[in-house]
């Protein structure tokens, strides 16, 4: 559906620097590329990934962190970006907390 603004081009080694507005540590985050899955983590809220131009690179919580999840806005990759997490606003969209148990009902 959105083939034409994350249209994947040439290999690329993309630079990304989080700009952190949430009361979370930067190191808990990740920079995914939706295409090829793979994941890069942030060290002095700057990290690397090869990817593809234009391929869509989204802002995560690490998959070390458990029960809450933060997916940001997918982004069309570049070679110098800037990404920021932003938690001062609450929505399902953008923050879920889970939990390991389910749900049961009084009596149940």
């Amino acid at each position: 559906m959105l083939d034409w603004l994350f249209s994947s081009g040439k290999a690329i080694t993309a630079e990304i620097i989080l700009i952190n507005n949430c009361g979370v540590k930067s190191d808990y985050f990740v920079v995914r590329d939706l295409d090829s899955g793979e994941y890069a983590k942030f060290f002095h809220d700057k990290a690397t990934i090869e990817t593809k131009s234009g391929s869509p690179i989204q802002l995560q919580l690490s998959p070390t962190v458990q029960d809450v999840y933060y997916e940001g806005v997918a982004i069309s990759a570049r070679k110098k970006m800037k990404i920021t997490a932003d938690c001062s606003t609450r929505s399902l969209d953008n923050v879920n907390a889970t939990t390991k148990k389910p749900f049961v009902k009084n009596g149940d």
